[in-house]
């Protein structure tokens, strides 16, 4: 008896362990799939998510900070919302439209239409998608637009209140660019080196050419006739003239310029390779340019003032039209809290 309830029991896990076994593959295929939510019945994927980043970098248009994943899911899914209610009122665009759009975005990234799509294709996104996209912001766009035209207005007092706000803004940062220490200025010193070499450690070589570089520095009257200077004494080296940060020069030799002036020079002073003088050509203050700041013109900011309330009615009416769609999240890491 024994026996035959341990091969009943064993026909009996069987059909169970295949369930199980067929159970687990079906799970695998899911998470292959990737599909984090369904929206109406349109499923959404990782790599979805992940092309619609890209899609909106690609065309410059990610919100300040970036994209999250789980913002960008949101996007696909008020994509199902536009088009559901772009539908329900009959206001799907035309792909002439559309085609017009990609054209205009193609010419203000300074490319063709093929070009583009090329960029998209490269990166993963097809043109269907693409199209898919401007279609259901163009029609949304049109559809906020004809409910509520007169409620996006500017009013005077509203542009007042921007223009004075963004006066203010600019102020402030041009302030604080002014008060930046690298905005005072560099005084910058351009100086040349003037060397008389001495062979070995003899004392009275030593004074000897530190007599000769005194008659060089008497003669000395500017750096454009240095050579002058040192007629019939023999072997005196010129440098190059080369820029030196007036802040960063040793403060008994700043103050020994500064005392000099302009076409003199300093010295005599030991050197590596012997006696040495150092010239004063010249001295220059290099200050920044200051920021050019255009104020918008009032135009502009009163078109500013509209898109500001065009995208909170959008915002809005999205909100009331979600209640429209479905989604059912198969990810909980992008279940909405």
């Amino acid at each position: 008896m024994k026996m035959w309830r341990s091969i009943l029991a064993a026909a009996i896990a069987a059909p169970l362990a295949i369930c199980a076994v067929a159970g687990y593959a079906g799970s695998v295929r899911a998470e292959t799939q990737g599909i984090v939510a369904v929206a109406n019945d349109q499923p959404i994927t990782e790599r979805d998510i992940s092309q619609r980043i890209e899609l909106r970098k690609i065309l410059g248009d990610l919100p300040s900070g970036g994209m999250t994943r789980q913002q960008a899911l949101q996007n696909l899914i008020d994509d199902q919302v536009k088009m559901l209610e772009a539908k329900r009122l009959m206001m799907i665009p035309p792909d002439s439209e559309v085609t017009q759009r990609i054209d205009r975005i193609a010419k203000g990234m300074k490319l063709s239409r093929n070009e583009l799509l090329a960029r998209l294709k490269k990166a993963g996104i097809s043109e269907a998608n693409f199209r898919r996209y401007l279609q259901s912001t163009i029609a949304f766009s049109r559809i906020v637009s004809a409910k509520y035209r007169e409620a996006v207005q500017a009013t005077p007092a509203e542009v007042d209140a921007r223009m004075a706000e963004i006066n203010r803004t600019v102020n402030a940062q041009m302030k604080k660019i002014m008060s930046d220490p690298r905005m005072r200025g560099l005084t910058v010193y351009s100086l040349m080196e003037i060397s008389l070499p001495i062979d070995g450690q003899d004392p009275m070589l030593l004074q000897s050419r530190a007599i000769e570089a005194q008659q060089v520095l008497k003669r000395f009257n500017g750096c454009g006739n240095a050579r002058k200077a040192a007629e019939g004494i023999f072997n005196v080296k010129f440098g190059k003239q080369f820029e030196a940060d007036g802040a960063k020069l040793p403060k008994p030799m700043k103050q020994a310029l500064d005392k000099a002036g302009k076409g003199r020079a300093i010295g005599p002073m030991r050197g590596k390779s012997g006696i040495q003088l150092v010239a004063l050509c010249g001295v220059r203050t290099i200050t920044p340019p200051k920021p050019d700041f255009d104020m918008p013109s009032r135009e502009q900011v009163e078109r500013l003032v509209i898109n500001d309330k065009y995208d909170k009615i959008e915002e809005d009416y999205l909100k009331i039209a979600r209640e429209n769609v479905y989604v059912e999240y198969r990810n909980a890491n992008y279940a909405q809290q």
